[in-house]
Protein backbone atom coordinates (compact mmCIF):
# COMPACT_ATOMS: atom_id res chain seq x y z
CA UNK A 1 0.00 0.00 0.00
CA UNK A 2 1.36 3.42 -0.96
CA UNK A 3 2.11 5.72 1.98
CA UNK A 4 -0.34 8.65 1.83
CA UNK A 5 1.81 11.17 3.70
CA UNK A 6 5.02 12.59 2.27
CA UNK A 7 7.77 14.62 3.94
CA UNK A 8 11.37 15.37 3.10
CA UNK A 9 10.49 15.99 -0.55
CA UNK A 10 8.35 18.42 -2.52
CA UNK A 11 4.62 17.90 -2.10
CA UNK A 12 3.06 17.37 -5.51
CA UNK A 13 -0.38 16.74 -6.97
CA UNK A 14 -2.57 14.85 -4.45
CA UNK A 15 0.03 15.37 -1.70
CA UNK A 16 -0.21 19.14 -1.99
CA UNK A 17 -2.60 20.95 0.36
CA UNK A 18 -4.36 23.48 -1.81
CA UNK A 19 -3.08 26.96 -0.74
CA UNK A 20 -5.50 28.26 -3.37
CA UNK A 21 -5.16 31.93 -2.47
CA UNK A 22 -1.35 31.82 -2.21
CA UNK A 23 -1.08 30.09 -5.58
CA UNK A 24 -3.36 32.66 -7.17
CA UNK A 25 -1.37 35.60 -5.77
CA UNK A 26 1.99 34.13 -6.74
CA UNK A 27 0.87 33.33 -10.28
CA UNK A 28 -0.66 36.77 -10.68
CA UNK A 29 2.52 38.55 -9.61
CA UNK A 30 4.88 36.47 -11.75
CA UNK A 31 2.65 36.55 -14.83
CA UNK A 32 2.49 40.35 -14.48
CA UNK A 33 6.27 40.55 -14.70
CA UNK A 34 6.70 41.39 -11.01
CA UNK A 35 9.62 39.82 -9.20
CA UNK A 36 8.72 37.99 -5.99
CA UNK A 37 10.76 37.48 -2.82
CA UNK A 38 9.00 34.68 -0.94
CA UNK A 39 9.90 34.40 2.74
CA UNK A 40 8.90 31.72 5.24
CA UNK A 41 10.59 29.55 7.88
CA UNK A 42 11.86 26.09 7.01
CA UNK A 43 9.34 23.32 6.40
CA UNK A 44 6.39 25.61 5.66
CA UNK A 45 6.05 24.34 2.08
CA UNK A 46 7.30 27.33 0.08
CA UNK A 47 9.26 25.19 -2.42
CA UNK A 48 6.20 23.04 -3.07
CA UNK A 49 4.06 26.16 -3.49
CA UNK A 50 6.46 27.68 -6.02
CA UNK A 51 6.66 24.48 -8.01
CA UNK A 52 2.90 23.92 -8.08
CA UNK A 53 2.15 27.54 -9.04
CA UNK A 54 4.76 27.71 -11.81
CA UNK A 55 3.79 24.32 -13.23
CA UNK A 56 0.22 25.55 -13.46
CA UNK A 57 1.48 28.64 -15.28
CA UNK A 58 3.25 26.45 -17.85
CA UNK A 59 0.09 24.42 -18.38
CA UNK A 60 -1.98 27.58 -18.81
CA UNK A 61 0.47 29.30 -21.18
CA UNK A 62 2.62 27.29 -23.60
CA UNK A 63 5.09 30.18 -23.88
CA UNK A 64 6.04 30.11 -20.19
CA UNK A 65 9.28 28.37 -19.19
CA UNK A 66 10.47 27.92 -15.60
CA UNK A 67 14.05 27.53 -14.43
CA UNK A 68 14.62 26.03 -10.95
CA UNK A 69 17.91 26.62 -9.11
CA UNK A 70 18.78 25.44 -5.59
CA UNK A 71 21.30 27.84 -4.08
CA UNK A 72 22.00 25.64 -1.06
CA UNK A 73 24.91 23.86 -2.73
CA UNK A 74 26.44 26.91 -4.45
CA UNK A 75 29.69 28.02 -2.79
CA UNK A 76 31.39 30.32 -5.29
CA UNK A 77 30.59 33.02 -7.83
CA UNK A 78 31.86 30.85 -10.69
CA UNK A 79 29.63 27.97 -9.58
CA UNK A 80 26.62 30.27 -9.50
CA UNK A 81 27.23 31.48 -13.07
CA UNK A 82 27.72 27.92 -14.32
CA UNK A 83 24.53 26.60 -12.73
CA UNK A 84 22.52 29.70 -13.63
CA UNK A 85 23.44 29.51 -17.32
CA UNK A 86 23.06 25.73 -17.48
CA UNK A 87 19.59 25.70 -15.92
CA UNK A 88 18.32 28.64 -17.98
CA UNK A 89 19.38 26.86 -21.18
CA UNK A 90 18.00 23.53 -19.95
CA UNK A 91 14.55 24.96 -19.17
CA UNK A 92 14.18 26.49 -22.63
CA UNK A 93 15.05 23.41 -24.65
CA UNK A 94 14.97 19.66 -24.09
CA UNK A 95 16.93 19.05 -27.28
CA UNK A 96 20.68 18.70 -26.80
CA UNK A 97 21.54 20.19 -30.19
CA UNK A 98 19.51 23.31 -29.40
CA UNK A 99 21.24 23.70 -26.04
CA UNK A 100 24.64 23.50 -27.71
CA UNK A 101 23.51 26.10 -30.23
CA UNK A 102 22.44 28.49 -27.42
CA UNK A 103 25.89 28.22 -25.85
CA UNK A 104 27.58 28.95 -29.17
CA UNK A 105 25.36 31.94 -29.98
CA UNK A 106 24.88 33.62 -26.61
CA UNK A 107 27.89 32.73 -24.45
CA UNK A 108 31.41 33.56 -25.55
CA UNK A 109 34.39 31.73 -24.03
CA UNK A 110 32.12 29.10 -22.49
CA UNK A 111 32.42 25.46 -23.51
CA UNK A 112 29.55 23.01 -23.35
CA UNK A 113 30.19 19.72 -21.63
CA UNK A 114 28.32 16.59 -22.71
CA UNK A 115 28.64 13.18 -21.12
CA UNK A 116 26.73 9.93 -20.87
CA UNK A 117 24.52 9.55 -17.82
CA UNK A 118 25.81 6.97 -15.34
CA UNK A 119 22.55 5.00 -15.32
CA UNK A 120 21.64 5.05 -19.01
CA UNK A 121 23.68 4.76 -22.18
CA UNK A 122 21.02 6.69 -24.03
CA UNK A 123 20.80 9.75 -21.76
CA UNK A 124 23.18 12.67 -22.27
CA UNK A 125 24.20 15.01 -19.46
CA UNK A 126 24.62 18.70 -20.31
CA UNK A 127 26.88 21.12 -18.44
CA UNK A 128 29.11 24.15 -19.01
CA UNK A 129 32.83 24.81 -18.57
CA UNK A 130 34.74 28.08 -18.43
CA UNK A 131 37.53 30.00 -16.76
CA UNK A 132 36.21 32.80 -14.58
CA UNK A 133 38.66 35.38 -15.93
CA UNK A 134 37.46 34.74 -19.51
CA UNK A 135 33.73 35.30 -19.09
CA UNK A 136 31.47 38.34 -19.23
CA UNK A 137 29.25 38.03 -16.13
CA UNK A 138 26.54 40.24 -17.58
CA UNK A 139 26.39 38.04 -20.67
CA UNK A 140 25.38 35.15 -18.39
CA UNK A 141 23.02 37.17 -16.20
CA UNK A 142 21.22 38.52 -19.29
CA UNK A 143 20.93 35.08 -20.88
CA UNK A 144 17.26 34.53 -19.83
CA UNK A 145 16.20 37.78 -21.49
CA UNK A 146 18.15 37.04 -24.69
CA UNK A 147 16.55 33.62 -25.12
CA UNK A 148 13.09 34.80 -24.07
CA UNK A 149 13.17 37.72 -26.48
CA UNK A 150 14.34 35.64 -29.44
CA UNK A 151 11.95 32.73 -28.81
CA UNK A 152 8.90 34.77 -27.78
CA UNK A 153 8.91 33.20 -24.33
CA UNK A 154 8.20 34.30 -20.78
CA UNK A 155 10.87 32.88 -18.46
CA UNK A 156 10.54 32.59 -14.69
CA UNK A 157 13.76 32.01 -12.80
CA UNK A 158 13.17 30.43 -9.36
CA UNK A 159 16.07 30.38 -6.90
CA UNK A 160 15.50 28.40 -3.71
CA UNK A 161 17.34 29.31 -0.47
CA UNK A 162 18.51 32.49 -2.16
CA UNK A 163 19.96 33.87 1.08
CA UNK A 164 22.68 31.20 0.93
CA UNK A 165 24.32 33.14 -1.90
CA UNK A 166 25.21 35.78 0.70
CA UNK A 167 27.70 33.25 2.12
CA UNK A 168 29.73 33.37 -1.11
CA UNK A 169 32.96 35.36 -0.55
CA UNK A 170 32.32 37.44 -3.68
CA UNK A 171 28.61 38.00 -2.89
CA UNK A 172 28.68 41.80 -2.65
CA UNK A 173 30.05 42.06 -6.16
CA UNK A 174 27.66 39.37 -7.43
CA UNK A 175 24.67 41.04 -5.75
CA UNK A 176 25.23 44.33 -7.55
CA UNK A 177 25.68 42.61 -10.92
CA UNK A 178 22.50 40.54 -10.49
CA UNK A 179 20.37 43.56 -9.65
CA UNK A 180 21.86 45.65 -12.45
CA UNK A 181 21.19 42.97 -15.08
CA UNK A 182 17.85 41.64 -13.86
CA UNK A 183 16.00 44.89 -13.15
CA UNK A 184 15.73 45.81 -16.84
CA UNK A 185 14.66 42.41 -18.21
CA UNK A 186 11.18 42.64 -19.72
CA UNK A 187 10.47 38.98 -20.50
CA UNK A 188 11.82 37.45 -17.32
CA UNK A 189 10.45 37.30 -13.76
CA UNK A 190 12.43 36.22 -10.73
CA UNK A 191 11.06 34.27 -7.77
CA UNK A 192 13.69 34.35 -5.03
CA UNK A 193 12.78 32.46 -1.90
CA UNK A 194 14.42 31.40 1.32
CA UNK A 195 13.92 30.24 4.88
CA UNK A 196 16.28 32.55 6.76
CA UNK A 197 13.89 35.42 7.46
CA UNK A 198 16.50 37.79 8.90
CA UNK A 199 18.90 37.28 6.00
CA UNK A 200 16.16 37.55 3.37
CA UNK A 201 14.83 40.78 4.88
CA UNK A 202 18.33 42.24 5.05
CA UNK A 203 18.87 41.46 1.36
CA UNK A 204 15.51 42.73 0.11
CA UNK A 205 14.25 45.21 2.70
CA UNK A 206 17.43 47.08 3.59
CA UNK A 207 17.61 50.36 1.67
CA UNK A 208 21.41 50.19 1.56
CA UNK A 209 21.44 46.91 -0.39
CA UNK A 210 21.13 46.55 -4.20
CA UNK A 211 18.03 44.32 -4.08
CA UNK A 212 16.01 46.85 -2.08
CA UNK A 213 12.55 47.14 -3.69
CA UNK A 214 13.49 44.64 -6.39
CA UNK A 215 9.92 43.34 -6.31
CA UNK A 216 7.12 42.21 -4.03
CA UNK A 217 8.03 40.63 -0.70
CA UNK A 218 5.58 37.78 -0.07
CA UNK A 219 5.38 36.43 3.48
CA UNK A 220 4.03 32.90 3.36
CA UNK A 221 1.60 31.97 6.10
CA UNK A 222 0.94 28.55 7.57
CA UNK A 223 -1.73 26.35 6.03
CA UNK A 224 -4.66 26.80 8.45
CA UNK A 225 -6.04 23.96 10.52
CA UNK A 226 -9.38 24.00 8.71
CA UNK A 227 -7.56 23.05 5.49
CA UNK A 228 -5.38 20.42 7.11
CA UNK A 229 -8.16 18.50 8.90
CA UNK A 230 -10.14 17.36 5.80
CA UNK A 231 -6.84 16.59 4.02
CA UNK A 232 -5.67 14.35 6.89
CA UNK A 233 -9.02 12.60 7.32
CA UNK A 234 -9.28 12.04 3.57
CA UNK A 235 -5.84 10.43 3.37
CA UNK A 236 -6.74 7.97 6.14
CA UNK A 237 -10.11 7.17 4.55
CA UNK A 238 -8.46 6.55 1.17
CA UNK A 239 -6.42 3.76 2.79
CA UNK A 240 -9.41 2.36 4.75
CA UNK A 241 -8.30 3.74 8.11
CA UNK A 242 -10.22 6.06 10.42
CA UNK A 243 -8.95 9.35 11.79
CA UNK A 244 -11.34 11.58 13.77
CA UNK A 245 -11.50 15.34 13.29
CA UNK A 246 -10.46 15.80 16.94
CA UNK A 247 -7.30 13.76 16.47
CA UNK A 248 -6.49 15.57 13.22
CA UNK A 249 -6.90 18.88 15.07
CA UNK A 250 -4.64 17.66 17.88
CA UNK A 251 -1.91 16.81 15.36
CA UNK A 252 -2.16 20.30 13.87
CA UNK A 253 -2.06 21.95 17.29
CA UNK A 254 0.95 19.89 18.43
CA UNK A 255 3.07 20.93 15.44
CA UNK A 256 1.43 24.35 15.00
CA UNK A 257 0.34 23.50 11.45
CA UNK A 258 3.90 23.38 10.08
CA UNK A 259 3.55 21.51 6.80
CA UNK A 260 6.59 19.24 7.07
CA UNK A 261 5.74 18.16 10.60
CA UNK A 262 2.04 17.65 9.89
CA UNK A 263 3.00 15.21 7.15
CA UNK A 264 5.65 13.51 9.30
CA UNK A 265 3.41 13.18 12.37
CA UNK A 266 0.59 11.79 10.21
CA UNK A 267 2.99 9.33 8.61
CA UNK A 268 3.89 7.81 11.98
CA UNK A 269 0.24 7.78 13.12
CA UNK A 270 -0.81 6.12 9.86
CA UNK A 271 2.04 3.56 10.08
CA UNK A 272 0.95 2.50 13.57
CA UNK A 273 -2.77 2.33 12.75
CA UNK A 274 -4.41 -0.84 11.52
CA UNK A 275 -7.99 0.46 11.54
CA UNK A 276 -8.73 3.32 13.95
CA UNK A 277 -6.48 5.98 15.48
CA UNK A 278 -6.36 6.00 19.28
CA UNK A 279 -4.76 8.15 22.00
CA UNK A 280 -2.04 5.54 22.43
CA UNK A 281 -1.19 5.60 18.73
CA UNK A 282 -1.03 9.41 18.73
CA UNK A 283 1.38 9.38 21.70
CA UNK A 284 3.53 6.63 20.18
CA UNK A 285 3.76 8.48 16.87
CA UNK A 286 4.82 11.69 18.61
CA UNK A 287 7.59 9.82 20.43
CA UNK A 288 8.76 8.25 17.17
CA UNK A 289 8.78 11.63 15.41
CA UNK A 290 10.84 13.22 18.19
CA UNK A 291 13.32 10.32 18.15
CA UNK A 292 13.60 10.54 14.37
CA UNK A 293 14.48 14.25 14.52
CA UNK A 294 16.63 14.14 17.67
CA UNK A 295 19.99 13.72 15.82
CA UNK A 296 19.22 16.87 13.83
CA UNK A 297 18.39 18.79 17.01
CA UNK A 298 21.55 17.52 18.70
CA UNK A 299 23.57 18.74 15.74
CA UNK A 300 21.87 22.16 15.81
CA UNK A 301 22.65 22.69 19.49
CA UNK A 302 26.05 21.02 19.95
CA UNK A 303 28.05 24.23 19.43
CA UNK A 304 25.88 26.56 21.52
CA UNK A 305 27.51 28.27 24.49
CA UNK A 306 26.25 27.76 28.04
CA UNK A 307 24.74 31.25 27.99
CA UNK A 308 22.89 30.48 24.74
CA UNK A 309 21.56 27.24 26.22
CA UNK A 310 20.43 29.20 29.25
CA UNK A 311 18.58 31.66 27.04
CA UNK A 312 16.78 28.78 25.29
CA UNK A 313 15.71 27.51 28.70
CA UNK A 314 14.42 30.96 29.62
CA UNK A 315 12.37 31.16 26.43
CA UNK A 316 11.13 27.59 26.97
CA UNK A 317 9.84 28.69 30.38
CA UNK A 318 7.95 31.60 28.85
CA UNK A 319 10.36 34.36 29.88
CA UNK A 320 10.39 37.40 27.62
CA UNK A 321 12.06 40.15 29.66
CA UNK A 322 15.46 38.62 29.03
CA UNK A 323 17.36 41.69 30.26
CA UNK A 324 15.51 41.95 33.57
CA UNK A 325 17.66 41.43 36.66
CA UNK A 326 15.55 38.54 37.96
CA UNK A 327 15.66 36.59 34.67
CA UNK A 328 19.38 37.26 34.18
CA UNK A 329 20.13 35.98 37.69
CA UNK A 330 17.77 32.99 37.49
CA UNK A 331 19.25 31.64 34.24
CA UNK A 332 22.77 33.12 34.42
CA UNK A 333 22.42 34.82 31.04
CA UNK A 334 25.55 36.96 31.34
CA UNK A 335 26.06 40.69 30.98
CA UNK A 336 23.90 43.01 28.86
CA UNK A 337 26.22 42.81 25.85
CA UNK A 338 26.22 39.00 25.95
CA UNK A 339 22.42 38.89 26.22
CA UNK A 340 21.95 41.22 23.24
CA UNK A 341 24.44 39.26 21.14
CA UNK A 342 22.96 35.86 22.02
CA UNK A 343 19.42 37.03 21.42
CA UNK A 344 20.44 38.16 17.94
CA UNK A 345 22.39 34.95 17.19
CA UNK A 346 19.64 32.60 18.34
CA UNK A 347 16.99 34.46 16.35
CA UNK A 348 19.15 34.47 13.24
CA UNK A 349 19.66 30.71 13.72
CA UNK A 350 15.86 30.34 13.83
CA UNK A 351 15.73 28.91 17.34
CA UNK A 352 13.10 31.41 18.43
CA UNK A 353 11.43 34.64 17.32
CA UNK A 354 9.47 37.49 18.83
CA UNK A 355 5.74 36.90 18.49
CA UNK A 356 4.20 39.75 16.46
CA UNK A 357 2.17 42.12 18.61
CA UNK A 358 2.98 40.29 21.84
CA UNK A 359 5.57 40.57 24.60
CA UNK A 360 6.88 37.04 24.28
CA UNK A 361 9.17 34.78 22.31
CA UNK A 362 8.25 31.50 20.62
CA UNK A 363 10.35 28.60 19.40
CA UNK A 364 10.33 28.49 15.59
CA UNK A 365 10.29 24.68 15.58
CA UNK A 366 7.49 23.19 17.74
CA UNK A 367 8.91 19.66 17.71
CA UNK A 368 12.35 20.96 18.67
CA UNK A 369 10.64 22.73 21.57
CA UNK A 370 9.07 19.47 22.78
CA UNK A 371 12.43 17.69 22.46
CA UNK A 372 14.33 20.50 24.21
CA UNK A 373 11.93 20.67 27.14
CA UNK A 374 11.97 16.91 27.53
CA UNK A 375 15.77 16.73 27.47
CA UNK A 376 16.87 19.83 29.34
CA UNK A 377 14.03 21.16 31.46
Amino acid sequence: MEVPFKFGKLAENENFVDRIDDRRKLKQLLSSGINVMLVSPRRWGKSSLVQMATREMMLEDKNVRVCYIDAMGIHSEAEFYRIFAREVIACTSTVLEKRLDYVKRFLRNIRPGVSLSANSSETMSFDLKFDMEDIDEYEILNLPQKIASEKGLRIIVCIDEFQQLAQIPQYKSLEGKMRSAWQSQQNVSYCLYGSKRHMMLDIFNNSSNPFYRFGQIFFLKKIPENEWIPFIIGKFEATKKKMSADYAAKICETVRCLSWYVQQYCYFVWSNTSKVVTDEILDLALTQMIEMNAPMYENDTENLTSAQFAMLKAVANGEFMLNSASVVKKYDLGNAQTITRNKKILQEMDFFEKVAGEDKYEFCDPVFEIWFKGKYM
